[in-house]
């Protein structure tokens, strides 16, 4: 079943985006009404973002944003890019902070943590990031057991085990181990960086634009790679991107993010037929549509 989520105007908005987002999402902003996301039990969400607002400067990059997410499913928080969701993602692991409304991590204010706390519901998370962010110094066997030694007990037999272990299901083998970053090609990087998310065994896995610079054949074996290792071990996924084809080939549940809102979200197949007209153009990559270049 999929949604749409109407939320409450900020105001500021122009009266030309306003009449857009009107017609994109097929309610009124002007109404002020609030619809709850879906009729789905409460421990159906693993996060759920409620009536987010977040800006910097005369910037508004989230304007009442509403979302959950799914526990144990691949979500795809999709949108063209400049939409604000690297910083949706920063929100969810509580690197940054809305301005107002709430994130509820398994059922936990994020805002309202204090940092012994917060620092406790990072340990939940792995993330890829969009290069994955090796460090160049370090080789990828080293890169992938540093969050081991930081915060474990673990002895260096114990490492070893559980980084070759991650580093196989990965694909990375045959001495990659031993290479530096700089020896790696843009797909290993992302294999190491996916290795490296995985290693405290975390319940919830983010990957910021996991398909950035890479060409459409290893985009798609980084999706199948994704769904793999989310089929052996299970867990919620989130992975944020503009690529389409991405969101086809590993989206469970898939939620479209536009001017800081979500116009849609629901299970892929009821957003691919969705008669939502923007989520129509943007997922069919048509150029006739409310969405246009700006």
């Amino acid at each position: 079943m999929s949604s749409d989520i109407q939320v409450p105007t900020a105001g500021g908005a122009s009266p030309e985006t306003a009449a857009l987002l009107d017609r994109a999402a097929g309610y009124d902003l002007h109404q002020g009404a609030m619809q709850v996301q879906e009729d789905r039990p409460g421990d159906f969400w693993s996060i759920e973002c409620i009536d987010l607002y977040k800006r910097f400067g005369s910037n508004r990059v989230m304007n009442g944003l509403n979302v959950g997410i799914p526990e144990g499913m691949i979500t795809v928080i999709l949108g063209p890019s400049g939409t604000g969701k690297s910083v949706l993602l920063s929100h969810l692991i509580g690197l940054m902070f809305p301005d107002q409304g709430d994130i509820l991590v398994h059922g936990h204010s994020v805002p309202n943590m204090t940092m012994k706390q917060l620092l406790e519901m990072r340990r939940k998370f792995g993330i890829l990031f969009q290069d994955g962010a090796l460090f160049g110094s370090m080789s990828v066997y080293d890169n992938v057991a540093f969050p081991l030694r930081q915060h474990t007990d673990f002895n260096e037999k114990q490492i070893r085990d559980i980084v070759m272990g991650r580093l196989q299901e990965v694909g990375l083998t045959g001495g990659a181990e031993a290479r530096m970053p700089s020896e790696l090609s843009g797909g290993m990087k992302k294999r190491a960086g996916f290795a490296r998310a995985l290693v405290l065994d975390p319940q919830i896995v983010m990957f910021d634009e996991p398909d950035s610079g890479l060409d459409p054949v290893r985009t798609a074996l980084l999706c199948q790679l994704i769904e793999k290792v989310h089929a052996e071990n299970g867990g919620t996924y989130v992975v944020i991107t503009h690529d389409i084809a991405s969101a086809r080939r590993i989206g469970e549940y898939i939620a479209v993010l536009w001017k800081g809102r979500i116009v849609q979200s629901g299970d892929r197949d009821d957003m691919f037929d969705s008669p939502n007209p923007f989520v129509r153009q943007f997922l069919a990559g048509a150029p006739e549509g409310p969405l246009g270049m700006e």
